[in-house]
C-alpha cells in the first residue's frame, strides 16, 4: 500500500511540474518586465498617457484621469486615474495564456498598440513575451495591408450646426486598394452618440455643454464619401500623412483599441478634430492639435499638419480634392461656350430635345459637353431632389444613352482643384479701426471674432458668400468711455448662388442671428438683446456679382418703447473685383409690429482689401440714425 500511495504521488508531482515552472516562467517574466519599466519610469512617458488618453486632472493623487469612461478600456480596476498601476495590469494581461474558447478575448487582441509600444519600449524579446495572433484584429487590417492613412476633410456644411466648422476623419489605406476602389478601404470616424427624435435646442445645448457621449466608428469610405459629397454637397480633401510603416501599425492599431469606446462629447473643444489629432499624435513627435483654448477647428489642424515635419519629411505627404457632386456640375456647366449653355437649359427642361433640330446641328465636341454637364446636372438635382424619382431616372437614363452614342475619348475632364482649406488664412480675427459717427463723435472700433469668417472672408474649405460667426465682439472707444456696440452669440449667413440659371439650382438664401446690439447708431447706452432671421433668394448677375432679396423680421428687448417685434425686407448686392479685393451692400427697411420707437432704415457697405494670408484693410459706411465712417486693419490668428 504504500508502495502504491507513494506512486501515484510521485506521478501527481509529474503532472503539475510543468505548471508549476510554466507559472514560475510566467512569474519571472512579469516581473522583469515590470521592473524594466519601473527603472525607466515608463508609465510617465508621454505615448503610454496618450494611448490611455490621460487628461490633467488636480483632483486626485495621480493629477491625471482618463476621458475614456469605460471599463473595458483598463486592465486595473484604478486604471482610470493610475498610469503605473495600469501600465503594471497590462503587462500582466499580455502574458496570460490564450483562452481556449475564444483567442480574440486576450489583452493583446483587444489592446494592440500598447502592446507594440510596450515591446518596442521595453526592448522586449519575442520568448519573453510572446505575440498572440488574433485574428478579428488581423481581418480588420485587411490581413495587414494598410499602408499608410490619410486625414479627410469634408467642407462645411450651414444646414446641419454639427457640421458648421467642416468635418475630419480617417482612411485607411490598403496596398490592395487602387483607383475607385479605395473607396472601400476602411474608415474612422468620430462624432456624438444623439438619441433618435432629438429636438434641435436640445441638440444644440447638450453638444456644447457636453450632453452627450462621443465615440469612434468604423465604417468602408465609401459611405462617407457618398454622404459628404453625394448628398450634402460637401467638397473633400483627403491628406495622405507621411508616416513610415510602424507609425502607421500604430495608429491602425490604436484605432481599433478606440472604436466604441465612450468619451464626453463637445462641440467647440473635444470633437472629431481634437479626437482624431489625439490618435495621430500617438507617434512620437508630432504635435498637431490647435492650441486655442476655445475651440478646435478643423482647419487649423490642417494648417498646424501643413507646417509640421516627421522624420526631418512635410507631415503631409500629398492631397488629393474629391468635388462633390455639385461643383463637379459647375466646373463643366462654367466650360461651356453661350450655345452649349443654352442647349444645357432647353434639355433639362424637356428631356425630348436631345435629338432636336438643333442639338443636331451642334459639332460633336459640343454634344460631348452637353451631354457630359446634363449628367452631373441630374446627379445633383438628385441631391437637391429637385425632380421626382420617376423623372430624374427617366432624364439620366436618356443623357446616358446618348453619351453611349458620342465618342468616349472626347470626355470633359474635371480639371478643378478648388482651394486646398490648409492654405486659407487663421480662423481667429481682431480689427481696431478709427471710426467717426456724426452723432456721437469720433472713436475707436475694436472687433473680435473667436471663430470663423464673413460673408467678405469667405476662404478655403469654406462657404463662399456666406458667414458663420460665433462669440463676435465690437465695442466703441472715446476718451471717456468704452461701450459694446454689438455680441453677437451666433450668426449665419448661407448663400447659394443661383449659378446657372437652371431648374433645381434655385439661389435659396437664409440668415440668423442671436445677438446684444444698440437700438441704433445714434445711441451708445441702448443695449438690447435680439433675435432674428430671414429667408430669401440670390441672383448671379455675372460670375463676380451676386444679388439677394430676404424678407424676415425677429424679436427683441423692449426699450424706449421700441417693440418687441418687426419685420423688414431686405436687399444686397455682393462683388468681387478682384481676388483681394470685394465689397458688399445692404439695405434694410423695417417695420415695427408693436411698439411707438420703431426702427429705421439700415444702409450699409462694407469693403475689403486683403493684404495677406493673414490681413486686410476694411473701409465700412452705415447709416441708421446716424451716419457712421470707419476704416479699419484686421489681422487672422
Amino acid at each position: 500500500m504504500r508502495i502504491r500511495f507513494i506512486l501515484k504521488l510521485v506521478l501527481i508531482l509529474f503532472s503539475i511540474a510543468p505548471n508549476i515552472v510554466q507559472a514560475n516562467v510566467h512569474r519571472s517574466n512579469v516581473d522583469e518586465l515590470v521592473r524594466r519599466a519601473t527603472e525607466i519610469n515608463l508609465s510617465q512617458h508621454p505615448v503610454w498617457l496618450k494611448l490611455l488618453h490621460y487628461e490633467k486632472k488636480f483632483s486626485n493623487s495621480s493629477k491625471v484621469v482618463s476621458a475614456i469612461h469605460d471599463e473595458t478600456f483598463f486592465n486595473d480596476v484604478n486604471g482610470a486615474v493610475d498610469p503605473e498601476a495600469e501600465l503594471e495590469a497590462t503587462l500582466r494581461a499580455f502574458l496570460l495564456p490564450p483562452p481556449k474558447s475564444d483567442i480574440d478575448a486576450h489583452a493583446q487582441c483587444h489592446f494592440p498598440a500598447r502592446f507594440i509600444w510596450l515591446k518596442a519600449s521595453l526592448g522586449v524579446e519575442g520568448s519573453l513575451l510572446p505575440t498572440v495572433n488574433c485574428p478579428k484584429f488581423y481581418a480588420w487590417t485587411l490581413n495587414n495591408t494598410i499602408q499608410s492613412v490619410s486625414l479627410v476633410y469634408a467642407s462645411g456644411f450651414l444646414d446641419n450646426p454639427a457640421s458648421y466648422y467642416g468635418h475630419i476623419l480617417l482612411k485607411f489605406n490598403s496596398s490592395k486598394s487602387k483607383g475607385d476602389a479605395q473607396l472601400f478601404d476602411p474608415s474612422v470616424n468620430y462624432g456624438a452618440i444623439v438619441p433618435d427624435g432629438e429636438d434641435p435646442i436640445s441638440y444644440i445645448v447638450k453638444g456644447i455643454l457636453g450632453g452627450y457621449d462621443g465615440g469612434f466608428s468604423q465604417t468602408d469610405y465609401y459611405f462617407h464619401n457618398h454622404n459628404y459629397g453625394e448628398l450634402e454637397l460637401r467638397n473633400i480633401w483627403e491628406y495622405e500623412i507621411n508616416f513610415s510603416q510602424s507609425e502607421v501599425d500604430l495608429i491602425v492599431a490604436h484605432a481599433w483599441e478606440l472604436l466604441a469606446k465612450p468619451y464626453t462629447y463637445y462641440f467647440f473643444k473635444q470633437n472629431c478634430a481634437y479626437r482624431l489629432a489625439e490618435i495621430l499624435e500617438v507617434v512620437e513627435g508630432v504635435q498637431i492639435i490647435p492650441s486655442n483654448p476655445f475651440f478646435t477647428l478643423p482647419r487649423a489642424l490642417l494648417q498646424n499638419m501643413a507646417n509640421s515635419e516627421i522624420n526631418n519629411k512635410p507631415l503631409i505627404k500629398t492631397f488629393e480634392y474629391r468635388p462633390s457632386r455639385q461643383s463637379r456640375f459647375y466646373t463643366k456647366f462654367n466650360a461651356l461656350n453661350s450655345s452649349e449653355r443654352s442647349e444645357v437649359r432647353n434639355i433639362s427642361k424637356r428631356v425630348n430635345e436631345i435629338g432636336s433640330t438643333r442639338y443636331d446641328a451642334l459639332p460633336v465636341e459640343s454634344k460631348v459637353r452637353v451631354v457630359d454637364a446634363l449628367i452631373d446636372y441630374y446627379e445633383f438635382s438628385e441631391a437637391v431632389q429637385f425632380l421626382s424619382t420617376e423623372d430624374f431616372e427617366l432624364y439620366q437614363r436618356e443623357a446616358i444613352i446618348e453619351r453611349f452614342k458620342l465618342p468616349s475619348n472626347m470626355s470633359v475632364k474635371d480639371s478643378s482643384s478648388g482651394e486646398p482649406p490648409h492654405t486659407g488664412r487663421q480662423s481667429s480675427y481682431v480689427r481696431l479701426g478709427l471710426t467717426y459717427n456724426d452723432v456721437l463723435g469720433d472713436g475707436v472700433t475694436i472687433l473680435l471674432r473667436p471663430a470663423y469668417y464673413d460673408v467678405l472672408d469667405a476662404s478655403s474649405g469654406q462657404v463662399k458668400s456666406s458667414a458663420l460667426t460665433m462669440g463676435e465682439l465690437k465695442v466703441f472707444v472715446q476718451s471717456n468711455r468704452v461701450r459694446i456696440s454689438e455680441f453677437n452669440l451666433l450668426k449665419i449667413e448661407s448663400i447659394n448662388r443661383f449659378y446657372t440659371k437652371l431648374p433645381g439650382d434655385n439661389g435659396q438664401a437664409w440668415n440668423i442671428k442671436l445677438s446684444l446690439q444698440q437700438q441704433s447708431l445714434a445711441c451708445i447706452d441702448c443695449l438690447l438683446p435680439r433675435i432674428e432671421g430671414d429667408y430669401g433668394f440670390t441672383m448671379n448677375l455675372n460670375p463676380s456679382v451676386v444679388m439677394g432679396v430676404y424678407a424676415g423680421g425677429g424679436i427683441q428687448g423692449n426699450r424706449q418703447d421700441s417693440g418687441s417685434a418687426f419685420i423688414r425686407t431686405s436687399v444686397f448686392s455682393q462683388i468681387q473685383f478682384n481676388e483681394t479685393f470685394n465689397m458688399r451692400l445692404n439695405v434694410e427697411l423695417p417695420k415695427q409690429i408693436d411698439g411707438s420707437g420703431g426702427q429705421s432704415e439700415r444702409y450699409t457697405l462694407e469693403a475689403r482689401q486683403r493684404l495677406g494670408v493673414n490681413a486686410d484693410l476694411r473701409f465700412m459706411y452705415e447709416e441708421n440714425d446716424a451716419k457712421q465712417l470707419s476704416v479699419n486693419f484686421g489681422y487672422y490668428f
